[in-house]
């Protein structure tokens, strides 16, 4: 296995891990959160399409707000 990268460029990614990663990318299904972020990148783009500009409000998670 060899993975190299730079600092702004792209990954390269090499051996068995090269061919785990082809076969999960065309036949994996994504889980719950990864759809849910997609839908959510589709609104923002759709957004920034027709307005220009984005607003993102970030909530307190439920972890951070208990301690």
């Amino acid at each position: 296995m060899a993975i190299h990268s730079s600092f702004l460029g792209s990954v390269t990614v090499s051996g068995d891990e090269a061919k785990a990663l082809t076969r999960r990318v065309q036949f994996a299904r994504g889980t719950k959160a990864s759809i849910a972020a997609a839908v959510n990148g589709r609104k923002l783009v759709s957004t920034f399409a027709k307005k220009g500009v984005v607003t993102i409000k970030l909530k307190a998670s439920k972890a951070l707000a208990e301690v």
